[in-house]
């Protein structure tokens, strides 16, 4: 995704505007996927209708079935884009860094920090996914799979745990998410940053040790106390 998701969607001029259809149709989808990330971040996927998306986006009912079949349709690509945009600035701040610890530094604080700026964004990529049916989990499971092969990829060199690097990456990047789940399904995801320590420990520990780990840890701890 190249741009996040709008948080307050523009209207358009009403009438004749000279507006490219093209254009127009952008924002029209981009008016709708704000609203789905809103009404699914405030009332959960479950509780969330087309009247909803429609009313929040202002646009008609036919525009609305214009750009997706049905709800579903709209979540799937509500959490495409935040997921791609959340994924994306993580491998691209993990693949920036020489090493395991500065990459896996790099990676968990832009993903908190996107997560933080946007909690309804969070509530609907690592809460309400789970909601959303079987392809929506299909799209979380491939986005797992992507997480867990850039670490893989960074800990090829290092001296291999027992369960191996692969196995290892997979349990680490479960984890992680599954402390953002909780986070954020209890209202906790401005707060997210404030794991980056704790965080940082566990995902680098298996690879590098418990002495090295901790340091990072103490590191990051005495950073976030001067920022």
């Amino acid at each position: 995704m190249s741009a996040r998701v709008p948080r307050e969607p523009r209207k358009l001029p009403p009438g004749r505007h000279g507006i490219p259809a093209d254009e127009v149709a952008g924002d029209q989808r981009g008016r709708i996927l704000a609203a789905v990330v809103s009404c699914v971040g405030e009332s959960g996927y479950a509780k969330a209708t087309v009247e909803d998306f429609i009313g929040r986006a202002g646009v008609s009912r036919k525009t609305f079935y214009q750009h997706f079949a049905n709800r579903e349709a709209a979540f799937l690509a509500a959490y495409d884009e935040v997921a791609e945009r959340v994924t994306s600035a993580a491998q691209k701040a993990y693949s920036a860094q020489d090493d395991l610890v500065a990459s896996a530094r790099a990676a968990l604080e832009c993903t908190l920090r996107e997560l933080a700026a946007d909690p309804d964004a969070a509530v609907l990529g690592i809460v309400e996914v789970f909601a959303a049916g079987p392809k929506a989990l299909e799209r979380r499971s491939e986005i797992l799979g992507r997480l867990t092969d850039l670490m893989t990829e960074q800990t090829k060199d290092l001296p291999e745990s027992a369960p191996g690097p692969n196995f290892t990456a997979e349990v680490v990047v479960g984890a992680v998410l599954e402390v953002l789940y909780n986070r954020v399904r209890r209202g906790e995801a401005r707060q997210l940053p404030e794991l980056l320590p704790d965080l940082l420990y566990c995902a680098i520990a298996p690879f590098v040790g418990h002495d090295r780990a901790a340091e990072e840890r103490t590191a990051q701890l005495h950073q976030s106390a001067r920022s």
